[in-house]
C-alpha cells in the first residue's frame, strides 16, 4: 500500500509527538512540518529529514502532494488554517 503524504501545522510538543507517530504509521508518511518561527521543533522536523518552514501554512498550499493536514496550532488558528487547506 502506498503511504498518504502528511504535513504537521505546529512544531510544538504536540506537533513533535504526532510527527513520531506518524513516522510509525503503516499508511501516513511524514513530510512536512510547518511552523511561523525557528524552533526545536523545526530543527528536530529537519533533522530528521522532514521538509520544514516557518512562513506558516501559506508555504505549503501548493504541495499537491500532501493530502493530510494536521494542525497541532490553537483554536485561533485552527478557525484561519482550516479554510486554507481545505
Amino acid at each position: 500500500m502506498e503511504k498518504v503524504k502528511a504535513a504537521i501545522i505546529g512544531p510544538g510538543n504536540i506537533g513533535s509527538d504526532l510527527m513520531y507517530k506518524i513516522m510509525r504509521s503503516d499508511c501516513l508518511e511524514m513530510s512536512y512540518m510547518v511552523g511561523i518561527v525557528e524552533s526545536e521543533g523545526i530543527r528536530r522536523a529537519r533533522k530528521l529529514g522532514f521538509e520544514t518552514t516557518t512562513e506558516g501554512v501559506e508555504a505549503i498550499l501548493d504541495k499537491d502532494e500532501l493530502k493530510i493536514v494536521f494542525d497541532a496550532t490553537g483554536a485561533k488558528a485552527h478557525a484561519l488554517h482550516a479554510p486554507l487547506a481545505a
